[in-house]
């Protein structure tokens, strides 16, 4: 056999071959640990029910979020779960768009569904400074102001967020959409189940193979590569 590689493409296809196979392997430890902890961390949603304060019918608490790409205002109501305990801050729906729009709440009631109840830190970023409390406005959330903001004096406060949100459209609000709430955890909601991540690992280990086979190739057109006695 007579091989006479060349130099600049082989450096770069090999290159491209360590990124594809550390692509490929990180895939696979994705579904191996999701496997091993049976995707638990995917899914702390149990029943809850919430009454909702009803007396504060004026405007909910905004908060600004993306859901699907899109720019919404998340609206919180006050309540309390089962009806005992402190005052949370539940999720009730949002509306689409990067401008608030001052909608009021109709058909407000009590809440029954899967969600998750926990503690969600005060966010203290840049555009958290931006907030509004007068316009009920928030750029970043911040449970224990908000709640001061509808009347409640509490040093802190939980958060309801249930496992699917339902976003009115901003510029026709007689429409409506219901997705999943990314919100609905503490760290983020990692929805691919391990057999995508599978997936993935066999298509980026399929691509290092097939670049092997174009380089093989390519060598051989160009008469690099031979097989067998000279010629």
């Amino acid at each position: 056999m007579t091989f006479r590689p060349m130099p600049l493409l082989t450096v770069l296809t090999i290159a491209s071959l360590v990124i594809l196979v550390l692509l490929g392997n990180w895939q696979y430890a994705r579904y191996s640990e999701k496997k091993a902890q049976g995707q638990v961390e995917n899914d702390p949603f149990e029943t809850i029910s919430v009454e909702v304060d009803t007396s504060n019918t004026g405007f909910a608490q905004q908060v600004y979020g993306i859901v699907d790409g899109e720019a919404i205002w998340r609206r919180y109501v006050p309540g309390r779960i089962d009806g005992d305990g402190a005052v949370i801050l539940l999720l009730w729906d949002a509306v689409a768009g990067t401008d608030p729009v001052p909608l009021k709440i109709s058909g407000l009631g009590d809440f029954v569904g899967r969600a998750n109840a926990f503690e969600r830190p005060a966010q203290t970023n840049g555009l958290a400074g931006s907030s509004n409390p007068q316009r009920d406005l928030w750029y970043g959330f911040n449970a224990a102001a908000m709640l001061n903001n509808l009347g409640y004096s509490q040093e802190d406060g939980n958060v309801v967020e249930p496992d699917r949100m339902r976003v009115v459209l901003g510029v026709d609000i007689s429409r409506s959409r219901t997705t999943e709430n990314p919100y609905a955890t503490l760290t983020g909601r990692d929805p691919l189940p391990p057999e995508r991540h599978f997936g993935y690992a066999l298509t980026w280990w399929g691509m290092a193979i097939g670049l092997i086979g174009v380089y093989i190739a390519f060598h051989r057109s160009q008469g690099r590569l031979k097989f067998g006695g000279s010629s």
